[in-house]
């Protein structure tokens, strides 16, 4: 059997690396998966363009990143990264997208991109 992972890809500092490790766990116990949760510290911009990082925090989950509009992206580098859920922004992605990702439905067709207010790295959620 092939071993499932879950990738949470930060850099040092952010201020959602607990949550989004919390919601990946959150959603191994929804789903009765097995994987592992795998923290990966991008460090520099060339890390960054090369592993595709879109921002901190990125939730890929074996491989494929849980937001449909990551693929057309390409705004690689060491960012922020935040996601709209249900006319909101939060820091981290919720957990049952990542759910949907360990169950192999679709990413999630929502919207995250570096955004341009300079709180975009508060904990928790964001007013939009």
């Amino acid at each position: 059997m092939i071993e499932r992972r879950i990738e949470v890809m930060v850099f040092d500092g952010c201020p959602n690396i607990d949550l989004t490790l919390e919601r990946a766990r959150a959603a191994l116990t929804d789903t009765n998966v097995t994987a592992t949760v795998q923290l990966v510290h991008v460090e520099s911009d060339d890390d960054a363009k090369r592993l595709r990082f879109l921002g901190s925090p990125t939730v890929r989950v074996d491989g494929a990143d849980i937001d449909a509009s990551a693929s057309n992206r390409d705004d690689f580098g060491l960012q922020c990264r935040i996601y709209s859920v249900g006319g909101r922004l939060q820091g981290a992605p919720p957990a049952d997208w990542i759910a949907s990702a360990l169950r192999g439905e679709s990413p999630r067709s929502a919207s995250s991109a570096p955004p341009a207010r300079s709180d975009c790295c508060a904990p928790s959620e964001v007013e939009s």
